[in-house]
């Protein structure tokens, strides 16, 4: 089976927002043994959409998922332009209405808008799929074949109907079985990792293997095809093989993140973290607390800037900046040490550092980052050298970071 997704949305097209359903739709697709032939983005114009299907009839796919279009106001098009492509009345429906009602009676709002109300008409011919998250209502039609499923572009509304109602349904119709596994690498440069592994891609010739760089990881998909479903072991055992390769520059595979892992790790030893952030401004922080269930584990994050905040919050020696700088392992251990007394955690964790484009000097280049780590009487400084933009400094910056307490508390394994 091959599917063809059409995002609809003005917003997309100008780069107002960024295009993301698209990616969460072909890895899920993967799921059910369905490749994607094609992605289009068109603009909410009755035409361009209708230009869109066409083409995708033209291709001869089995399934057209449509994203965006279905809310309330004047620029979503795509339901009534569904219902002329597929030569459909629109009528009120009293399951989509009751729905509606369900949404906002739970989030206590006793009356409905009219706007809300006139969700609750759609085209008659389609099949309506549950909307748990907004009012759009999903539609489904089907016609030569073929499947055509039309959901909301909001990100949340669209994953959770897709995930409970149209993947499943996908899965139980799909011939092929499409078996892939995502590792996930970080602190190994592209060039770097790929002298690593190219024997083993040499080696595995019979899997779709491709390294991807999503900054500041490197991702390696490994993927095998099949018409029936057997193939899993072969996959399982190159992954395998190469974990044995690549070792600590793994952090994870498929849907984990490094604050993920690092978030088992934690729990697992039933430590906490504290967090002392001059060149990070608490990014470091976020990533940590992203995950739900943070407060079991991380304590308290200070973003000390200034000179004066490190003295004054943390207690750095004035002494100790005088004579080394703010930006220095000195300085790094000190709020390291410090953050984790005052918080009264098992770990602190500090980064000082210049993201730039000013502030560097000879001695101290921009992208110069000491990281400290301290931790049952252990005491480690890390230092980086890396200049990008400001931005990226300060991601790649926290990535080195989470990175170094990763391979800490794996090393408590043994």
């Amino acid at each position: 089976m091959t599917a063809a997704i059409i995002a609809v949305g003005n917003e997309l097209l100008s780069g107002l927002s960024i295009e993301t359903n698209s990616h969460f739709l072909i890895n899920k697709l993967k799921i059910a043994g369905i490749s994607t032939s094609s992605v289009s983005i068109v603009g909410d114009d009755p035409d361009s959409i209708v230009r869109a299907l066409n083409t995708e009839v033209a291709n001869d796919v089995d399934v057209v998922l449509v994203t965006g279009g279905l809310g309330p106001t004047h620029d979503d098009v795509t339901m009534k332009t569904a219902a002329d492509y597929f030569g459909s009345e629109i009528i009120h429906s009293e399951e989509a209405y009751k729905r509606i009602q369900k949404l906002f009676s739970d989030r206590g709002i006793a009356s409905l808008s009219k706007i809300n109300r006139d969700q609750a008409l759609v085209p008659e011919k389609a099949e309506l799929i549950p909307n748990l998250n907004g009012t759009a209502q999903g539609l489904k039609f089907s016609k030569e074949n073929r499947k055509y499923f039309f959901m909301p572009g909001v990100p949340v509304e669209m994953e959770k109907m897709f995930d409970d109602f149209i993947l499943p349904e996908l899965q139980k119709q799909s011939r092929q079985s499409i078996t892939n596994i995502i590792i996930h690498t970080t602190g190994v440069p592209e060039s770097v990792l790929f002298q690593k592994i190219e024997h083993w891609i040499n080696k595995n010739q019979e899997l779709s293997i491709s390294i991807l760089p999503r900054f500041p990881e490197v991702d390696i998909s490994v993927t095998k095809t099949s018409d029936i479903r057997y193939g899993k072991s072969d996959v399982e055992s190159a992954v395998s093989e190469l974990s044995e390769l690549l070792g600590d520059d793994i952090f994870g595979y498929d849907d984990d993140t490094l604050e993920s892992v690092i978030a088992q790790q934690l729990v697992m030893h039933r430590l906490t973290i504290a967090t002392a952030e001059s060149c990070t401004g608490g990014l470091i922080a976020n990533r940590l607390t992203d995950i739900s269930g943070s407060s079991e584990y991380f304590k308290q994050g200070i973003i000390c800037y200034s000179n004066q905040s490190k003295i004054e919050q943390l207690g750095v020696s004035e002494k100790t900046l005088l004579a080394h700088g703010a930006v220095s392992r000195e300085a790094a251990l000190e709020m390291a040490r410090n953050v984790r007394q005052i918080a009264k955690a098992d770990i602190g964790l500090s980064t000082t550092g210049i993201a730039g484009p000013t502030g560097g000097s000879p001695e101290k280049p921009l992208g110069t980052v000491y990281i400290g780590l301290s931790m049952n009487g252990r005491d480690d400084i890390f230092h980086f050298q890396y200049n990008r933009d400001r931005l990226s400094n300060k991601f790649f910056f926290s990535q080195m970071a989470l990175n170094q307490l990763r391979l800490t508390l794996k090393g408590i394994d043994g």
